[in-house]
Formats: structure tokens, C-alpha cells, sequence
């Protein structure tokens, strides 16, 4: 038996300016958890090394799928979605020389807060030479919930990163029921360092329940967004836009590249789960659009799936 280790409370959270006068659930029951996980390089895969988890996020072993493929790992959370005063924390560290493909199961699901604010909170340390892909799947934020999704990356020099987002506009396919842009409050802060030295920082502040004119603003009278992070250059033509999708490419002063867009959940869950899978396959050293992760490995069920690539 090892040390135990201690539990994740809601000291361990940060809360924005904009959630001051709120607070996470005072009874820590299975409301306050998260994982501590470390990913280690063995000889041919990629292992699990200290690893805490704490209700109700759960972490499966890593899948293997062949030595020129990185390992998938999945973090599992039972429940419904985060509730009010629901707080779930991540802390990863990716070792050396690690390759893997950290997803979460399905969409998280942002409940109503009536008197706090749910939050997720990452912190993620990715060491020399080490490629790591994220998607922590779509976010659909209930009518009047207020959430606060915080990630803090810290890159060696020479690691790669794959970050990817999807953003819905809430539960809108329900007729004169629609939830569409009808939450409180979203924040979102995306922090990446390298060496130490910030590299890349995207913040939003949404102050809803949003009307057409300023749902149109945001989103383009689209119901989804998307954006993925990858650290390095990239090609566009790794980034194919359809019909029912637009596209905006940044390349950031430090040579990272940032790709966003606006479009139907299907198209923009696609073009996150392609690009994000594709360019890591890049950072890998494989052909310009192979995925990472090959079809004949999953089945088409995960809504992540390969099959879209």
C-alpha cells in the first residue's frame, strides 16, 4: 500500500473575477473530484504511472494499438454533467518521449446553477519530446448554468500539443423548448508556456441568455464552435472547410497555430476531431492527412471516432 493521497477540495480551484460572489458546493460528496495522472514511455507503449482518481471522473488504462500509434486514454465521468457547485480538477503530466491521445467519453453537460458555478480546471505539464493530443469533447451548457473550463498548459521546448474545443449552443433541437444560448455565464481561459515563457492565451467572458442579434454576433447564426490549438506551423490544407463551415486560421507569434470555426455540431465536431487528429499525426512525423489514430481501431460509435478523418 502506498502513501494516500490527498483529496481534491475546493481550495484547489480557481474561481474568476466573474464567479467572485460564488462558490462550489459546500458538501464535497461527490462534487468535488478530478484525477492526478502521470503517462509514462515504456519500451514499446505508453503506461500509467502515479495515477489518483477522486468521484466521479475515472481514468481507463491506456488502449494500445501498435508501436508507430499512440496510446488513447479515456477519462470516464458516470454522472449526468457537471451540476451547481460541481467542480472536477485534471492535473496531467505527459513524461518524456510519451505519444497519446487524452479524451474525454462524450459531451459534458452544464447544468442549471441556481446559487454557484460548475467548473473543469486542467493543468497539464508535457515533458521533452513527448506529443500529446487533447479533446475533452463538446461542451452543451443548460439554460441558466454558469461554468468556468480553466487550462493551464506548460510545454518543455521541444513537446508537442494538440488542443481541441467544441462549443454548442445548448440543448436547441427541442422546438419552442429550445435552450439555445440561454446560459448565464461561460468563462474560458486557455494558458500555454513554453519553457516557462506564456506562448499562448485565449480568454472569453459570455454573459448570456444571448437573443439572435447577439447569438449572430458571436457565432455567425451557427449553433457550434470549435477551435483547435497545435503547437508549431501547420499546414492550411490540412483543414478542409465543407459547405456548412467556416474557417479562420491564426498563426501566432511565438510559430504556434490557431484554427477556429463556426457551422453545424456535426461539421464543426468534425473539423475539431480531423485537424486535431491530423496534426498530431504531423507533430509525429507521418503524412500530411493521416489521422493519429486509424479507423480500423475503434468503432464508429465514439464521437471522437477516426471514421469523420
Amino acid at each position: 500500500m502506498g502513501e494516500e493521497a490527498p483529496r481534491i477540495t475546493a481550495a484547489d480551484f480557481v474561481t474568476p473575477p466573474e464567479f467572485g460572489d460564488r462558490q462550489l458546493a459546500a458538501d464535497e460528496a461527490a462534487r468535488i473530484g478530478g484525477v492526478r495522472l502521470e503517462l509514462v514511455a515504456q519500451s514499446d507503449r505508453t503506461a500509467l504511472g502515479a495515477c489518483y482518481q477522486q468521484v466521479p471522473l475515472r481514468v481507463l488504462p491506456p488502449f494500445q494499438f501498435g508501436a508507430d500509434q499512440p496510446a488513447l486514454v479515456y477519462l470516464m465521468n458516470p454522472t449526468a454533467g457537471l451540476m451547481d457547485g460541481d467542480g472536477q480538477r485534471i492535473d496531467l503530466i505527459v513524461g518524456p518521449k510519451v505519444r497519446a491521445v487524452v479524451v474525454g467519453q462524450s459531451a459534458t453537460r452544464i447544468h442549471p446553477c441556481l446559487r454557484g458555478f460548475a467548473t473543469q480546471q486542467w493543468n497539464v505539464r508535457v515533458d521533452a519530446g513527448a506529443i500529446l493530443a487533447v479533446l475533452p469533447g463538446p461542451a452543451i451548457p443548460f439554460q441558466g448554468c454558469r461554468y468556468f473550463q480553466r487550462i493551464e498548459i506548460d510545454l518543455a521546448a521541444d513537446a508537442s500539443l494538440v488542443w481541441g474545443d467544441v462549443w454548442l449552443a445548448g440543448r436547441y433541437a427541442r422546438g419552442v423548448d429550445s435552450e439555445a444560448f440561454r446560459f448565464e455565464n461561460i468563462v474560458q481561459e486557455l494558458a500555454v508556456r513554453r519553457d516557462g515563457a506564456l506562448v499562448f492565451r485565449d480568454r472569453f467572458c459570455w454573459h448570456g441568455p444571448w437573443d439572435v442579434e447577439t447569438a449572430s454576433f458571436f457565432f455567425g447564426g451557427a449553433p457550434a464552435c470549435g477551435s483547435v490549438f497545435t503547437t508549431g506551423p501547420a499546414e492550411e490544407s490540412s483543414a478542409p472547410v465543407s459547405r456548412d463551415l467556416r474557417q479562420a486560421w491564426f498563426p501566432t507569434a511565438a510559430g504556434d497555430t490557431c484554427i477556429r470555426w463556426l457551422g453545424s455540431s456535426e461539421a464543426v465536431t468534425d473539423a475539431v476531431v480531423r485537424n486535431a487528429l491530423q496534426l498530431a499525426s504531423q507533430r509525429a512525423g507521418r503524412g500530411v492527412g493521416e489521422s493519429w489514430l486509424d479507423a480500423a481501431d475503434l468503432a464508429p460509435c465514439h464521437w471522437f471516432s477516426p471514421v469523420r478523418c
